[in-house]
């Protein structure tokens, strides 16, 4: 009981944070692919005991050669399991941007510790919490200002006159997040011939700090609220669905996801040896409100996706 007030607790004074600042954090498209970025609690919530992702963006390569990249690695575990089943769990994570000429680049790096509590024999309450450094820093060396302009072209021998002194910054970052998970398989060793059902809502605050940041002007890292659904249903066999969504807000920034992913089995694999692993294909389609579709295809082989 007093593992379940203190998740309660730690809910309610989430609830009470106030938004401030107005800058934005790197997102992708496929959110169900950050969990750490999305929620603290979902460290350690793989099928496995291990999960390790990693993940590249690209935007606006046919519209000028400084197009935007983003890298995000993710690496958690559950670490131990207690008399009563309850698991304590952690997780690394990475996430960097670039972008355009100047080399803006936006890098989050966290370290995340969840912990796990059985209510039931399928019901788990999870809290989290992160912290770690974000970094913020540009190259001028190749901007261009108005004032450099000789008449002809643009002269790098004239002074911009710009205050650039301030290129780089590291601020400490703090963030926790709750969640409530049903599945007939978390946590069980020998689950081979049950097929795997689940249901996951989490909600989750970011940068309570609000780190304030100077590179150009005064600004701070607002508070960013995520609300996450995701669940994994077994219908008509070799068919399973995987409805998604996602709520994330942001100072005037408002980001909604949904959709699913349909997935086809291949193969179930071997039910007692591992000599045949599973297999199946996925296709999916998600919609980010007022933006765009997102089309998705996801081919998994035994552990591997």
């Amino acid at each position: 009981m007093k593992n379940i007030q203190l998740i309660i607790s730690m809910f309610i004074f989430m609830v009470f944070i106030h938004f401030s600042g107005n800058t934005q954090d790197v997102h992708f498209s496929q959110v169900w692919n950050t969990p750490l970025l999305q929620n603290p609690s979902f460290a350690g919530k793989a099928k496995g005991g291990i999960r390790a992702i990693a993940s590249y963006r690209t935007q606006w390569a046919s519209v000028t050669p400084n197009q935007f990249n983003t890298f995000g690695a993710n690496l958690d575990m559950r670490f131990s399991q207690g008399l009563k089943k309850n698991y304590l769990a952690g997780g690394i994570s990475m996430y960097t941007d670039k972008a355009g000429s100047s080399k803006m680049r936006n890098t989050l790096v966290n370290l995340t510790a969840t912990y796990h509590l059985k209510v039931s024999n399928e019901h788990f309450l999870s809290a989290g919490i992160q912290g770690g450094i974000n970094q913020k820093g540009l190259n001028p060396n190749e901007l261009r200002f108005d004032n450099q302009f000789d008449g002809t072209g643009h002269n790098t021998g004239i002074n911009s006159n710009e205050n650039l002194s301030n290129v780089s910054e590291i601020r400490p970052t703090v963030s926790a997040g709750i969640s409530y998970l049903w599945s007939n398989t978390f946590g069980q060793t020998n689950n081979r011939r049950i097929k795997e059902q689940f249901i996951n809502v989490g909600f989750a605050i970011h940068h309570f700090n609000t780190p304030r940041l100077s590179i150009l002007t005064q600004e701070n890292l607002g508070l960013k609220y995520i609300g996450n659904f995701e669940a994994y249903f077994h219908t008509s066999s070799p068919w399973k669905i995987n409805p998604l969504a996602l709520v994330a807000i942001q100072n005037k920034a408002t980001d909604i996801v949904f959709g699913s992913m349909f997935i086809y089995t291949l193969s179930q694999g071997s039910q007692i040896t591992s000599f045949n692993k599973s297999s199946s294909i996925g296709f999916g389609v998600y919609y980010r409100i007022k933006d765009a579709l997102i089309p998705a295809v996801q081919i998994q082989w035994s552990s591997f996706s």
